[in-house]
């Protein structure tokens, strides 16, 4: 009943779109918990790519979204900060993305690789914008998907401790019309 109720809302807007697109905003931040969006690292001794897993979750997304279009392309905003207390380092936010068929988002390609340098004392801003995907788009179109981020470290200076906060994780998917 819930998905024929989110149909005929939607089918006032797809039959007024111009190119018959649907275009929706998906803030994938606001459906994970708000502590898991948060991780502290400490990487006391020189460790080659140390890897600190920020989040790994399933995610309950839009129903009845698949049932009234075919998803074309996605894009992804993505944004962290680094608080970064000791230490130097380089490394690599990663963001995975899978359909919720998939036992573990890690064993995809990641969706996003954002690179950083810190320092100690140091807060550090990245962010980045991935253009057009039709596999995201596929994934974001579920009802479940799994996302996944990782933090790679390569360390220059020890022991690395801080903070990394997810600021932005949003996506922008491109539907047309399937009726």
């Amino acid at each position: 009943m819930r998905r024929l109720i989110l149909i005929a809302l939607f089918l006032p807007l797809l039959a007024g779109c111009g190119n018959r697109n649907l275009i929706l905003t998906v803030d994938i931040l606001s459906f994970m918990d708000p502590a898991s969006k948060v991780v502290n690292y400490s990487i006391p001794v020189p460790v080659p790519n140390d890897t600190v897993e920020v989040f790994s979750d399933s995610l309950n997304l839009l129903q009845g979204v698949g049932d009234v279009t075919r998803a074309v392309a996605a894009s992804m905003d993505i944004a962290a900060s680094f608080d970064n207390t000791s230490g130097a380092a380089t490394g690599n936010l990663l963001i995975y993305i899978a359909s919720a068929d998939s036992s573990n988002p890690f064993t995809t390609t990641p969706f996003a690789d954002v690179p950083f340098q810190l320092f100690a004392g140091q807060v550090t801003n990245v962010s980045t914008h991935v253009e057009a995907s039709a596999a995201l788009a596929e994934v974001l179109t579920h009802d479940r998907a799994k996302v996944g981020v990782r933090v790679v470290f390569n360390g220059t200076s020890f022991p690395i401790q801080g903070t990394e906060t997810l600021t932005q994780l949003q996506a922008t998917v491109i539907m047309k019309k399937d009726l």
